[in-house]
Protein backbone atom coordinates (compact mmCIF):
# COMPACT_ATOMS: atom_id res chain seq x y z
CA UNK A 1 0.00 0.00 0.00
CA UNK A 2 1.26 3.48 -0.92
CA UNK A 3 0.45 6.84 0.68
CA UNK A 4 0.78 9.97 -1.42
CA UNK A 5 1.38 13.31 0.28
CA UNK A 6 0.97 16.61 -1.57
CA UNK A 7 1.35 20.06 0.00
CA UNK A 8 -0.69 23.00 -1.32
CA UNK A 9 0.20 26.60 -0.54
CA UNK A 10 -2.66 29.09 -1.03
CA UNK A 11 -1.67 32.00 -3.27
CA UNK A 12 -3.78 34.55 -1.41
CA UNK A 13 -3.19 33.09 2.06
CA UNK A 14 -6.77 31.76 2.19
CA UNK A 15 -6.61 28.07 3.08
CA UNK A 16 -10.38 27.79 2.81
CA UNK A 17 -10.13 28.67 -0.88
CA UNK A 18 -8.38 25.31 -1.37
CA UNK A 19 -11.23 23.50 0.39
CA UNK A 20 -13.81 25.34 -1.73
CA UNK A 21 -11.89 24.45 -4.88
CA UNK A 22 -11.66 20.76 -3.95
CA UNK A 23 -15.39 20.67 -3.17
CA UNK A 24 -16.47 22.48 -6.33
CA UNK A 25 -14.18 20.40 -8.56
CA UNK A 26 -14.90 17.10 -6.78
CA UNK A 27 -11.16 16.39 -6.78
CA UNK A 28 -11.17 13.55 -4.26
CA UNK A 29 -14.33 12.05 -5.77
CA UNK A 30 -12.60 11.95 -9.16
CA UNK A 31 -9.52 10.37 -7.60
CA UNK A 32 -11.75 7.72 -6.02
CA UNK A 33 -12.78 6.53 -9.49
CA UNK A 34 -9.16 5.53 -10.22
CA UNK A 35 -8.51 1.80 -10.03
CA UNK A 36 -6.41 1.08 -6.94
CA UNK A 37 -7.67 4.10 -4.99
CA UNK A 38 -8.33 3.32 -1.30
CA UNK A 39 -8.96 6.65 0.50
CA UNK A 40 -8.03 10.34 0.45
CA UNK A 41 -8.20 13.43 2.64
CA UNK A 42 -7.72 17.15 2.27
CA UNK A 43 -6.26 18.47 5.52
CA UNK A 44 -6.09 22.13 6.52
CA UNK A 45 -3.50 23.11 9.13
CA UNK A 46 -4.29 24.74 12.45
CA UNK A 47 -1.44 27.17 11.76
CA UNK A 48 -2.63 29.44 8.91
CA UNK A 49 0.98 29.93 7.77
CA UNK A 50 1.40 26.20 7.08
CA UNK A 51 0.36 24.60 3.77
CA UNK A 52 -2.69 22.42 3.25
CA UNK A 53 -1.99 18.73 2.74
CA UNK A 54 -3.65 16.11 0.57
CA UNK A 55 -2.99 12.49 1.48
CA UNK A 56 -4.28 9.38 -0.21
CA UNK A 57 -3.87 5.64 0.05
CA UNK A 58 -3.32 3.61 -3.10
CA UNK A 59 -2.98 -0.12 -3.68
CA UNK A 60 0.25 0.40 -5.65
CA UNK A 61 2.64 2.89 -7.27
CA UNK A 62 0.95 2.13 -10.60
CA UNK A 63 -2.46 3.11 -9.20
CA UNK A 64 -1.10 6.47 -8.06
CA UNK A 65 0.73 7.06 -11.35
CA UNK A 66 -2.57 6.39 -13.16
CA UNK A 67 -4.16 9.20 -11.14
CA UNK A 68 -1.25 11.58 -11.71
CA UNK A 69 -1.42 10.97 -15.47
CA UNK A 70 -5.24 11.27 -15.64
CA UNK A 71 -6.20 14.05 -18.10
CA UNK A 72 -8.98 15.28 -15.79
CA UNK A 73 -6.46 15.68 -12.95
CA UNK A 74 -4.15 17.68 -15.22
CA UNK A 75 -6.98 20.01 -16.25
CA UNK A 76 -8.15 20.44 -12.65
CA UNK A 77 -4.60 21.11 -11.44
CA UNK A 78 -4.27 23.78 -14.13
CA UNK A 79 -7.47 25.46 -12.88
CA UNK A 80 -6.16 25.20 -9.31
CA UNK A 81 -3.01 27.15 -10.19
CA UNK A 82 -4.97 30.38 -9.69
CA UNK A 83 -5.71 29.31 -6.08
CA UNK A 84 -2.69 27.37 -4.83
CA UNK A 85 0.84 26.26 -5.58
CA UNK A 86 1.30 22.51 -5.43
CA UNK A 87 4.66 21.30 -4.12
CA UNK A 88 5.11 18.46 -6.60
CA UNK A 89 7.89 15.98 -7.13
CA UNK A 90 9.77 15.67 -10.44
CA UNK A 91 7.42 13.88 -12.83
CA UNK A 92 4.38 15.31 -11.05
CA UNK A 93 2.40 14.36 -7.99
CA UNK A 94 3.28 14.26 -4.34
CA UNK A 95 5.79 12.35 -2.30
CA UNK A 96 5.17 8.62 -1.97
CA UNK A 97 5.56 6.47 1.11
CA UNK A 98 5.23 2.72 1.47
CA UNK A 99 2.89 1.90 4.34
CA UNK A 100 4.68 -0.59 6.59
CA UNK A 101 2.71 -0.67 9.84
CA UNK A 102 -0.91 0.27 10.51
CA UNK A 103 -2.87 0.38 13.71
CA UNK A 104 -6.64 0.62 13.95
CA UNK A 105 -8.53 1.80 17.00
CA UNK A 106 -10.13 2.04 19.36
CA UNK A 107 -8.57 -0.90 21.17
CA UNK A 108 -4.80 -0.78 21.65
CA UNK A 109 -4.84 -4.51 22.33
CA UNK A 110 -5.44 -5.17 18.64
CA UNK A 111 -1.74 -4.65 17.96
CA UNK A 112 -0.33 -3.72 14.60
CA UNK A 113 -0.43 -5.18 11.13
CA UNK A 114 2.92 -5.20 9.28
CA UNK A 115 2.70 -4.98 5.48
Amino acid sequence: MIRSVLFLEPLEGDLNSIERFFLSEGVLEHASATSGFIAAELQLPEDPAAPAMVTALWSSHDAYRAWVSDPWRAASAERGRSIYRAVEQPGGGGSLYEVKITVSGPSRSQGYAPH
